[in-house]
């Protein structure tokens, strides 16, 4: 029996039991037999794994058709929407996160992200739109909160169909801002990617 023609599998299973390679019936089916188990067990994980990520997107594709996306409720699937990284209540930086836009409102069609921000930082904020042919769909709104709870309205940017960025710094006072969406074309429907980056202000 020669080295060269065998399977490595079934190599190593002769190494393993260290012995030389011969030409004997009993030991050949006992070695066939341990790498018959060895790669069942191995197509076993490999189907149980497979079945796993089946089994996850089912659950994601449930979810996403289910009544709470039809329902008009702003759905935001974020990295950190629902579990904020400040004490404060601001969430974590950077953000990314999925608009499930539904709702036939503007109020069912709005969007707020809280940031708790320092002086000199800067936002970078990325929109892509998933679907829609072009023109103004959105526009995305930045506020000041004050001490009571109130808004200072900073700066407003819009957002038309396709990938587009907006930088909003250098902050000049600490606190709580609000990067809010709303978006006014009623009949825009689907997804908004949302990408928002913290950077830092630097002199030339």
């Amino acid at each position: 029996m020669s080295k060269d023609n065998l399977d490595p599998l079934i190599k190593r299973e002769f190494e393993a039991l260290g012995l030389n390679i011969v030409s004997n019936d009993l030991l050949a089916d006992m070695v066939f037999e341990k790498v018959k188990k060895r790669r069942l067990r191995k197509w076993l994980i490999s189907g149980v794994i497979a079945l796993s990520i089946l089994a996850l997107a089912a659950l994601s594709y449930v979810v996403g058709t289910s009544s709470l996306f039809a329902s008009g409720r702003p759905v935001i699937q974020s990295n950190s929407y629902v579990t904020p990284g400040d004490v404060n209540g601001g969430l974590a930086l950077p953000q990314y996160a999925n608009l499930r836009l539904n709702g036939t409102t503007l109020a069912e069609r709005t969007y707020t992200f809280t940031f708790a921000l320092e002086m000199g930082q800067v936002i970078e904020v990325f929109t892509d739109p998933r679907d829609g042919s072009g023109g103004k769909i959105a526009e995305l709104t930045v506020y000041k909160r004050d001490t009571n709870g109130g808004r200072e309205k900073i700066q407003t940017y819009p957002v038309a169909a396709g990938l587009s960025s907006s930088e909003f710094g250098n902050i000049n006072s600490p606190g709580l801002y609000d990067f809010e969406y709303v978006f006014t074309d009623l009949s825009y429907t689907g997804s908004v990617r949302v990408g928002i980056l913290l950077g830092e202000f630097t002199k030339p």
